[in-house]
Order: structure tokens, then sequence, then C-alpha cells
């Protein structure tokens, strides 16, 4: 779904998401892990293949498996989404919580917020890792906790990295800037969304890792955001116990990838109660 939502909200919000499909490797370092990746989808490459293609790849590879995988920069993709959505009639209001709901007779009329009660036909909560919260004012109980990830933008110098990594669930991404993406880590930290020595050092050593000539590279910075984790990991996009509020949360690390399909059942929903 991505290739045609990318080229409807960068024409419609003139923004470039810098959404980019490009190739992948996921190496092995044991026989076991080669063992493992052998039986999924994907063409394998031997340890000469790895290097040829990726000549900073640590020679300790055994091999690895190419894919296809796509990216873009979160940042943009959000602003550029909220942009289309005013394209087509959407009233973004920012700095305005929801502060409670006005629920009769089993369904929602109104949403509390600063400014005085929001009316609507529809509710949907989405919010994240504070999903919880949300709905805790509609008195629901939402499964779902925030997930600390930290991430470091690497300027690699001279060491070209032309492919994104992928390991032991980090990664190495290439971006068009020149920098290297590392991430990312899993912390349940609270909400408490600064990134820690503990958690850089240990991407810093994963990336050396798996290139080890990115020990010279240079730290652009560091950062972290929180993931909203279920207790089964899996997503929420659902009905709620009130009739007429749906809860689309829980989506972990995959929140932009599922995006679209979120969205896309989030409309059904409605769609389907009409």
């Amino acid at each position: 779904m991505f290739p045609e939502l990318v080229a409807r909200i960068e024409k419609d919000s003139a923004m470039n998401v810098e959404y980019h499909v490009q190739q992948g490797l996921q190496p092995a370092f044991t026989e076991d892990e080669a063992a493992l990746l052998r039986q999924g989808a994907g063409r394998w490459l031997d340890a000469a293949e790895c290097r040829r293609l990726e000549p900073a790849l640590s020679h300790d590879v055994l091999g690895a498996v190419l894919m296809e995988h796509a990216h873009l920069t979160p940042p943009r993709f959000v602003r550029a989404l909220a942009r289309a959505a005013a394209v087509h009639g959407a009233e973004i209001r920012e700095g305005a919580p929801a502060a409670g709901f006005d629920i009769e007779r089993g369904e929602a009329r109104a949403v509390g917020t600063p400014t005085g009660p929001l009316r609507a036909d529809w509710f949907v909560i989405a919010a994240g890792p504070w999903t919880r919260e949300v709905a805790s004012a509609a008195g629901l109980d939402v499964d779902v906790r925030p997930q600390r990830g930290q991430l470091a933008a690497l300027d690699p110098g001279s060491v070209v990295l032309r492919r994104s990594v992928f390991w032991s669930g980090g990664y190495l991404v290439p971006k068009g800037d020149g920098t290297i993406i590392a991430g990312g880590t899993e912390e349940d930290s609270g909400f408490d969304a600064r990134p820690t020595v503990e958690g850089i050092a240990s991407l810093l050593e994963f990336a050396r890792r798996l290139a080890p000539a990115l020990a010279s590279a240079t730290i652009e910075r560091t950062w972290a955001g929180l993931r909203p984790v279920t207790s089964d990991g899996s997503p929420i996009v659902a009905k709620s116990e009130i009739a007429n509020l749906i809860v689309a949360t829980g989506h972990h690390r995959k929140g932009i990838l599922l995006a679209p399909a979120a969205a896309a059942t989030v409309a059904s929903l409605i769609g389907t109660a009409r």
C-alpha cells in the first residue's frame, strides 16, 4: 500500500518523505543462524558474495540473505500526513489533549479539551504508548505500555555501506544524507524517552560488530522514542465497549509499516457501521 500512499501524500503536501526501496542484508554469524536464514525468503549469499557487495561487512559473517525493503524519514512522513489531511478538510489541533469523554447510553458524545468539548459521530484513540491514559478517561482499560527505542545517526566518513543490514533485532540503514542510522534498543523504561549511555553504547558496539570500520565513524546525534507494546505483541485496531469509539495502538516497532493497513481497518470499521 505504501507506493500509492506516498505518491498521494507527497502530491497533496508538496513534501518529500524520503521513501526509498532498496536492498538489505540479513547476515549470519553462526551456523545455526545460517540454517534458519536459508529456510526463509530471500536469496542466500555466501561470505565471499557478501563482502563483494558490502566490503565493509564483518569478516565474521558466514553469509546473508539478500532481500528488498523500504524506508522513509518518520518526522517528514508525519508532517506530510498532517498537511495532506488538512488539504482534504481535516482540522488539526495541537496542544489540545483529551481531558475526558462525555458518555451517554454506551456511546461517546464529545471529548473534552482545554478549549472546550468537541462533538463527533465517531472517535478514534490512536495515542501510541499514551493510549491507556487517554482511554482511561473514557472508562476503558487498554493493554498497552511504552517501550523505549534508542537510535544513533553516524557519519561513516570513508566507510561505505550501500545496503541496510539487519541482525539480532537491530539495524544499520544508510540514508540519503550520507548518515547511517543504527537502531534500535527495546527497553521498558516507562515514559522516559531520553537516550542513555548504556543504550547508545550497545548501538555503537552493534554497528562495529556488523561493520568493524564504523569504529572510526563519528556520532551525528542520538535520540530515543517510545513504542506502544501490548502484552501479547499484537496490535489493537478494534471497536471498544463504547459503540462509537475505536482504539488503534500497540504496533510496537512496526507502526509506520502497518500504518496504511491500520488506517484502512479503522475506515472500514466506521464505514461498516453506517
